[in-house]
């Protein structure tokens, strides 16, 4: 027979000790299991709560991690048929149907979206802090809005967000670019029709943004993105636009640039990408050991064209004719 645990019987410090060790999926379930364990966890400050809370919706899935970690996930209950599982015992989830995946707690919704908005907000609560990450995929996601709806109204901005469905409509391309405030990361894995057009001009400031098929950018989008790290597949900007992009840095523009890589279908004239531009040629024996990276991890480069902007220089250097690199230092 299994004796039960009297937690509330202990003292403080070997209380925060047991709290401690619990992790985000003991503090989930820890909460859960009534109101006086609830309290007890939305108290509770320690590395239990060292987490980054990641929300991620998509046709066939939906559920809340740590990170990458699942923590907690939704599911429709229609795909459990006529299975009747036990049900949750207390709080705002009392009678909603659940089981264990592991570590991860897994609950049962007649709307999957409504589950995961659910559990967004019972987080926000629990662990006192805002979502982090969003991240929406699958073929097409149905009923996306209503998460960045929430994330917005609830928290004005997110961090970090990935979009990455394979089915893009130009109109959900829009939707995502006027409604969501992204601070930190944005990915951008959308693919719209071969002649979208954003309906004005893109301004980002963002710590980096990588988009996998940037063949919509336009010059203006460009000029537009002072963002530290700037990443781009796909691209059909031309020689001629980095000329443009780089005499704007010169004067002052995009002044958060720590590096931009463009992956493009034509092949790059570096006389024209230099043209009426002051530099200076590195050969190949010319080696500069640099920190892009927030986590610091070295990046070694050879040779390129050093330009310069008052007393920071930015080397531009290219491989293969497919891609344009610039390197601010």
């Amino acid at each position: 027979m299994t004796t039960p645990f009297r937690l509330f019987s202990l003292l403080y410090v070997p209380l925060k000790q047991v709290l401690d060790n619990l992790g985000p999926h003991g503090i989930i379930l820890l909460s859960l299991c009534s109101r006086r364990s609830k309290n007890l966890a939305v108290s509770y400050r320690g590395p239990s709560k060292n987490v980054q809370l990641h929300l991620m919706y998509g046709d066939s899935f939906g559920s809340l991690a740590n990170d990458l970690t699942g923590v907690w996930e939704a599911i429709d209950i229609k795909n459990l048929g006529s299975v009747r599982l036990g049900t949750l015992p207390s709080g705002k989830f009392r009678d909603v149907q659940y089981k264990m995946d592991g570590d991860c707690l897994v609950t049962l919704w007649e709307d999957k979206r409504t589950g995961l908005i659910e559990i967004g907000n019972y987080a926000r609560e629990i662990f006192n802090q805002d979502i982090y990450q969003v991240s929406i995929g699958d073929e097409q996601a149905v009923g996306y809005r209503r998460l960045i709806e929430w994330t917005m109204d609830t928290q004005k901005s997110i961090e970090r967000f990935y979009f990455g469905i394979k089915k893009t409509l130009d109109e959900d391309l829009d939707y995502i670019l006027e409604n969501l405030k992204c601070t930190g990361s944005l990915w951008l894995l959308a693919r719209p029709s071969k002649n979208y057009r954003t309906a004005k001009p893109l301004v980002f400031n963002l710590n980096d943004i990588y988009i996998c098929n940037s063949f919509w950018i336009k010059q203006r989008d460009l000029l537009g993105m002072n963002c530290k790290i700037i990443t781009m597949h796909n691209s059909k900007l031309t020689s001629e636009d980095f000329n443009v992009f780089l005499k704007h840095w010169m004067s002052g523009g995009c002044s958060k640039l720590k590096q931009l890589l463009v992956f493009v279908k034509e092949s790059i004239n570096f006389e024209s990408v230099l043209d009426g531009v002051e530099f200076i040629e590195r050969g190949d024996d010319v080696e500069r050991v640099l920190f892009v990276e927030e986590d610091r991890t070295p990046q070694t480069i050879r040779g390129g064209f050093d330009v310069k902007r008052s007393n920071v220089t930015a080397t531009v250097f290219v491989s293969s004719g497919n891609h344009f690199c610039m390197i601010v230092w």
